[in-house]
């Protein structure tokens, strides 16, 4: 075979195999003018509010204050969650202490039933699995606080096919973890914060197959 045609056919299957691996955009929230109206935060435990743009827990003295938007993420893929938040104010001494549960089946209850919970406190940033209404840390990885006034931006990458969980904090590669007994589906997201003021600037979730 011709070497132009090889590097074509070669370059082709390059091609279509990053477009088999591309990440799809399912869900995004700016607390602003463009969200979708199909966007529908609803607030549980806590002072929630949209302002500037930002969506704001005011409550400093609750230890889990909870807003969850409904969303099916369901089947063999690598769901990735990314969010930027900035720590204003605490009234606890955990804070500023703030994160998201993802792949949650109730976004009512405490623990948002069977869930992952990624946070971060004012010492280190931390994974927890909830599962039958109690929560059991996996990982904690200390010299990643939260600071206030400082702005940060998470993002979990889980696969629900082999388990594994990775966390970046500001594009760093913090916690890298595998479940072996891995939550297959979730049908909701959940802000969560600790005796902490948090604006919460926007929340995007993308799915690779």
């Amino acid at each position: 075979m011709n070497k132009k045609i090889v590097f074509v056919v070669v370059a082709m299957l390059m091609v279509a195999s990053l477009a088999l691996a591309a990440d799809t955009l399912i869900y995004e929230a700016n607390f602003d003018k463009t969200d979708s109206k199909k966007n529908d935060w609803i607030p549980v435990v806590g002072d929630w509010e949209i302002a500037s743009g930002m969506m704001i827990n005011n409550d400093i003295n609750n230890g889990n204050t909870n807003i969850y938007q409904e969303l099916e993420q369901v089947g063999d893929a690598t769901f990735i969650y990314e969010y930027k938040v900035t720590y204003d104010a605490k009234g606890s001494e955990w804070a500023p202490a703030a994160g998201i549960h993802f792949m949650a089946s109730d976004g009512e209850a405490a623990q948002r039933g069977d869930s992952y919970l990624v946070f971060q406190d004012f010492n280190e940033m931390q994974l927890y699995k909830c599962e039958a209404g109690g929560i059991n840390a996996v990982q904690r990885v200390p010299g990643f606080p939260a600071v206030l006034g400082r702005t940060n931006v998470v993002r979990a990458e889980y696969n629900t096919k082999t388990g594994s969980i990775k966390v970046f904090l500001n594009g760093e590669l913090v916690i890298d973890w595998t479940d072996s007994d891995p939550l297959f589906d979730g049908l909701a997201i959940s802000f969560r914060t600790n005796g902490t003021a948090a604006s919460y600037d926007y929340i995007k979730v993308w799915v690779r197959k």
